[in-house]
């Protein structure tokens, strides 16, 4: 019997997260459409950001999500904005690269991610989150490479499809990196 690989695990991660989206369709059209409506909106856009992975956790968990949970995710709006804040300085720096840049923003995508789940969803400190995501990175690379590049191309797929299809696939990919961070969680503890 041949062993398992991260990418065996990984097949079933996008497996899961596919049946969850198509079970949960309406409910995720529904979140999606109303966080496309208010994500443009400045700075309240990262409470309205973590409102929306709140709710795509709880699909990903068996729970019964809601669009009002968009609005409800207040609480770690201070550590999340000073987080995304300093990716997005690191981003743009990066991007500056002459090469590299892009591929050096696309890995500093994938490391803070687990990070900006863990302010969300455990309303971690945004220092503590950047020390737990480079823990969660570390405890499994390949799962997390995997789900940003894997989930930003089912975001990206439905925005090509006249912009309108992000409301449409925004869940999937979504709910590929909630069941990533659900499957990392337990195993890295920040003391």
């Amino acid at each position: 019997m041949a062993m398992a690989t991260p990418t065996d695990d990984f097949g079933g991660l996008v497996t899961r997260a596919t049946r969850l989206w198509t079970g949960n369709f309406g409910n995720l059209l529904i979140l999606s459409l109303v966080f496309v409506l208010v994500c443009w909106i400045p700075i309240a856009n990262v409470g309205f950001l973590a409102g929306y992975i709140r709710a795509i956790l709880k699909v990903a968990r068996g729970e019964k999500a809601e669009a009002g949970d968009i609005f409800r995710a207040w609480d770690c709006f201070g550590d999340l904005f000073v987080y995304l804040l300093l990716v997005l300085v690191a981003q743009f720096a990066l991007n500056h690269v002459p090469g590299i840049g892009q591929v050096a923003g696309f890995v500093l995508a994938v490391v803070v991610t687990p990070g900006m789940y863990g302010i969300i969803d455990r309303r971690m400190k945004f220092m503590d989150a950047f020390r737990w995501s480079l823990e969660a990175i570390k405890g499994d690379l390949v799962g997390w490479l995997l789900a940003v590049l894997i989930g930003g191309i089912f975001m990206a797929v439905g925005a090509l499809l006249l912009g309108i299809g992000i409301i449409i696939t925004l869940g999937w990919g979504s709910l590929v990196m909630a069941l990533q961070y659900d499957r990392e969680q337990p195993r890295v503890i920040i003391l």
